[in-house]
């Protein structure tokens, strides 16, 4: 008995040493089109980076938010992209992309697209995904 419980003690340990060595996964929630919050976004990102060099940040973008990737408005994100950070995605939301008539051309060309960005983030919290609300 003494055994299997040192033997579950160890599994226990093994198994949160190996995830405190792993790179965070981290969502930025972006539902704002007040660009001091997409200016804030930027600092974000690059003191995330600094940070954590190897972490994956996803940027996910819906309602006012979309306003981020759009090409036409876009002068923070282009300041992230100028950084050449690796491991930082920009995802839009199709939903809102369809109620406000925005074309998958209209957005940045580095931009990738989900159905539904609110499920997007509880997917990604569901594989331990960090979630941050953006704004203000």
């Amino acid at each position: 008995m003494k055994k299997l419980i040192a033997f579950a003690l160890l599994a226990v340990i093994t198994s949160i040493t190996s995830q405190a060595q792993q790179p965070p996964k981290i969502i930025l929630h972006l539902q704002s089109a007040d660009t001091l919050v997409h200016r804030s976004l930027v600092n974000q990102v690059a003191n995330l980076k600094k940070e954590f060099p190897e972490a994956a940040i996803d940027v996910v973008c819906h309602g006012p938010g979309m306003e981020f990737l759009l090409k036409k408005k876009s002068a923070y994100i282009e300041r992230i992209q100028k950084q050449n950070f690796t491991g930082v995605t920009f995802t839009a939301c199709e939903f809102t992309m369809a109620q406000r008539n925005i074309k998958r051309e209209d957005l940045v060309p580095y931009a990738r697209t989900v159905p539904y960005a609110l499920a997007e983030i509880i997917k990604k919290q569901q594989n331990d995904w960090l979630y941050i609300k953006l704004g203000f």
